[in-house]
């Protein structure tokens, strides 16, 4: 998705991919930490970590069929030194009934391969491990989710220090074990599965996320106009223009619904699915414009109402006053973002819809909409709370508002319509 579909070195990426595989565009591999180089050069390390990764084969088809996807993994999935094409290589590299594997330790071809896929100091080495599916798609992340889950757990070994056994003076070294031999640490590691841990770290923590907005949202709102139910509106407003948003990137670009007309950009890129950067990086543009309509089309509101309109008066004349202005900002946005589609890079395609759509909805379907039937759906006593219309009305005469209260002022948080000048002693200029 990051990259431009009609860029040569796309071609060529996607060409290789086609022809030699994901394996070698964008590999998973196993990493194994051996205890030391002695146990990495034993027989018995090469042959229970086999067993280890044979087995593992087995768990991982198990766990797939438990989640209900038709996937075997076979044991020809795993490469390396101590495993090819699904056999033991300290059992012999056989061909038939021929056993060749004298033959490449003698042509030095087997410590070839040991210096390419071992580090310097022969401590660890790494298992190609191979996906019969693609790896960025919905059956690709259940398996890359089954093998990190099937790996064996590092057995907590207690290794006294000094003769001692107490519990102060223990060594726990943390090493998984195979046929009563310790292979060392394992992970899984790769572009695809650092993606998915991405994707999963940033969407898990969404929620958050969203009730940090919220909350902001009402502090900022409600320290603004002073009352209690506007900010709670703008935030069930500026919600539900993100799910109809990303209902609507999902339909495109997951569902492929606008795929018949044939535009690259508005297609679904491979996968099926959502960039997992797209809803992240549009999430906080359309809940600032969101809310920057939502002030533009209040202030106006309630500088009517403190006039001494009711509160479906004020939200017409508000309309009337500034739907024009939003709706042109509305527009301008929208053509702003209009060109991100325009764009042969799919993450860029998909936030420029995502942002094109939240702004007409926004601007077209609530400001003109949603706002004014809850407005006119609640009553003006719980739209305002906790201002008074009678404290509005003092106000706009040149007196000081009282607001039922004995001994109360101006309520803090209160203010005044942005278009009025205040001299300090009672009487508005302008």
């Amino acid at each position: 998705p990051l990259m431009q579909t009609t860029h040569p070195a796309t071609k060529a990426f996607i060409s290789i991919s086609n022809i030699y595989g994901q394996d070698l565009t964008t590999p998973v591999q196993l990493l194994i930490m051996a205890p030391s180089q002695k146990a990495m050069a034993s027989r018995e390390w090469s042959l229970a970590t086999c067993h280890m990764l044979q087995d593992l084969a087995t768990k991982v088809t198990d766990r797939m069929h438990e989640e209900g996807h038709d996937y075997t993994m076979t044991t020809a999935d795993f490469n390396g030194l101590m495993i090819f094409r699904g056999g033991c290589l300290a059992d012999g590299l056989k061909f038939g009934v021929i056993d060749v594997m004298p033959a490449v330790h003698m042509y030095g071809m087997y410590d070839m391969v040991a210096d390419l896929l071992s580090n310097r100091n022969q401590t660890a080495t790494q298992v190609y491990v191979h996906c019969q599916v693609d790896l960025f798609s919905e059956v690709g992340e259940a398996w890359m989710r089954a093998v990190r889950a099937s790996l064996p757990r590092p057995e907590v070994i207690r290794q006294p220090l000094g003769g001692h056994q107490d519990a102060d003076s223990a060594n726990y070294v943390p090493y998984g074990r195979w046929d009563d031999v310790e292979i060392g640490a394992l992970h899984l590691y790769g572009m695809p599965l650092e993606q998915m841990d991405g994707a999963q770290y940033t969407l898990r923590r969404m929620p958050y996320v969203g009730l940090a907005i919220a909350a902001i949202v009402c502090i900022i709102l409600g320290g603004s106009f002073g009352t209690a139910l506007i900010p709670v509106r703008a935030v069930i407003c500026i919600a539900w223009m993100l799910v109809v948003t990303f209902g609507a990137s999902v339909m495109v670009y997951q569902l492929g619904y606008l795929e018949g007309l044939g535009i690259q950009a508005l297609s679904p890129s491979s996968g099926q699915a959502l960039f997992w950067i797209s809803p992240s990086v549009a999430v906080a543009v359309l809940v600032g414009l969101g809310l920057d309509y939502d002030i533009f089309l209040m202030d106006s509101v309630m500088e009517h109402w403190q006039s001494g309109k009711d509160g479906k008066s004020a939200v017409v004349t508000s309309l009337d006053q500034a739907g024009t202005i939003i709706s042109a900002a509305g527009v301008i946005m929208f053509l702003a973002f209009g060109a991100l589609l325009a764009s042969t890079t799919p993450v860029l395609n998909q936030i420029g819809f995502m942002l094109c759509v939240g702004v007409l909805l926004d601007c077209f379907v609530t400001t003109k909409v949603t706002i004014p039937c809850l407005m006119a759906l609640v009553p003006d006593d719980a739209n305002f709370w906790p201002l008074k219309q009678s404290a509005t009305r003092e106000l706009a005469i040149g007196r000081e508002p009282s607001f039922g209260l004995e001994g109360i002022g101006q309520p803090p948080g209160f203010r005044r319509s942005l278009s009025w000048k205040w001299n300090g002693q009672g009487t508005p200029l302008g």
